[in-house]
């Protein structure tokens, strides 16, 4: 019972909150702190968050700064470094999760100067493409739906205007955790239930599962943004002229490595598969630099501790059964081959946009002009914005980016006392 955890609170509502514990979202009550706020890191004990830390970047700078093993890394990555002449070194980290952990714990400031650690594409929602997010609103505003998706999504404006907005104005989008939520809403109302799925294939098999399950409900069904990772990674290969790249620990650990094996023979890159605690990115990047100037090019896989070679068969059956693949957009990538997951022509019946007749919208090559998003996503700085903490900010976001916390602007700004 004396057992507390460290979160970040990333949505509030009322006396509650959603709050991540490195990624997991629980919702807890913050009866007993009515000062907090977005961004805060709370301790949580009991399901109440009882503090809010002052300096958590004083932990996180602590944690490294007093870690043997750490400094050991550190010592063996400089030792490399003058290996390789210290060249300039290009390191891209596709997982926004890798970029909170490196920025959260000053990983960059701890590197010799000529690494540059860069952050990909590798959040979800933010590279879900806002005409995708114009259905679900489109699809909200009619009668007798009920849309359900994620607080980060809720919160992603676009030039239609954000599913936040439409909450308060009175029309039901609702947030949910996982998607099982919303197909026990469906079970409990005759009213219609659209889930708004997003995520890469650690969320995807989850979505499958919850169709497999749906069975004979006729009020349930899903707008599917899910994504694949090889596409997008391959992108990044062929034209942001990376030196190594850090893959997904978890979306490896669904699909194993072979993906990522792929891209490695194909490009002759290194690539390292990578655990999320900054001693793994540490341990990652010393593997990598190894690697980098040989003869040939290996994936590594620095988190055999979860990651196997094969991966999550079940999870991997569950989407072959249920989703096929086609064309996609990227926000600020383009269009990628065979990169959103749609659900097979059987399971027609939960696919919202075959269902409702769902249509992207006409003036699609219209941009934001005030979101540079999508070259934050291709490895921009957040600070190079002219917007970044002004115009947009986690509570005024101008993009995505600036919303979820996978999102590198959210990160650099929640952490702005560490760059």
């Amino acid at each position: 019972m004396c057992v507390a955890a460290f979160g970040k609170v990333t949505e509030l509502m009322g006396k509650s909150a959603v709050v991540s514990f490195k990624g997991a979202l629980k919702e807890v009550s913050v009866a007993l702190l009515p000062k907090v706020g977005i961004g805060d890191t709370v301790i949580v004990h009991a399901g109440f968050a009882t503090e809010i830390l002052k300096d958590p970047q004083k932990m996180y700078r602590d944690v490294i700064a007093t870690d043997a093993y750490a400094r050991q890394l550190l010592d063996a990555i400089e030792k490399e470094n003058k290996r390789l002449h210290e060249r300039e070194l290009k390191i891209m980290n596709f997982c926004g999760t890798h970029e909170n952990t490196i920025v959260q714990y000053a990983l960059r400031d701890l590197l010799p100067p000529n690494i540059e650690l860069i952050s990909g594409p590798g959040c979800p929602v933010c590279v879900t493409p806002e005409e995708e997010i114009a259905m679900g609103l489109n699809l909200a505003k009619r009668e007798n739906i009920i849309l359900t998706t994620y607080g980060d999504l809720l919160r992603v404006p676009t030039r239609w205007g954000s599913l936040e907005q439409l909450r308060l104005e009175g029309i039901d989008v609702r947030m949910v955790c996982d998607i099982s939520q919303a197909l026990q809403i469906a079970k409990t109302t005759k009213t219609e239930v659209v889930h708004f799925a997003v995520g890469f294939e650690t969320t995807a098999p989850g979505t499958a599962a919850i169709i497999q399950e749906a069975g004979n409900i006729e009020n349930f069904s899903i707008i599917s943004s899910h994504r694949i990772t090889p596409p997008a990674m391959e992108y990044v290969v062929l034209n942001a002229k990376m030196d190594i790249l850090l893959c997904p620990g978890h979306v490896a650990m669904v699909t194993g490595t072979d993906p990522f094996d792929t891209i490695v023979k194909q490009y002759g890159i290194p690539c390292v598969i990578s655990g999320f605690e900054p001693v793994d990115v540490l341990e990652a990047i010393l593997q990598a630099m190894c690697q980098h100037g040989k003869n040939e090019s290996v994936l590594m896989n620095q988190y055999d501790r979860v990651v196997t070679e094969k991966g999550n068969i079940l999870a991997q059956n569950l989407l072959k059964e249920t989703f096929t693949l086609k064309d996609a957009s990227w926000r600020g990538v383009g269009t990628l081959p065979q990169s959103r997951l749609v659900l097979k022509s059987e399971y027609s019946r939960f696919d919202a946009e075959a269902k409702f007749n769902l249509q992207l919208p006409d003036n699609v090559a219209t941009p934001r002009q005030n979101c540079l998003c999508g070259e934050v996503l291709k490895g921009m700085k957040p600070q190079a914005c002219p917007n970044f903490g002004k115009q947009c900010t986690p509570s005024n976001p101008a993009g995505p980016c600036m919303v979820t916390n996978e999102g590198a602007c959210s990160i650099a700004y929640m952490n702005r006392s560490m760059l």
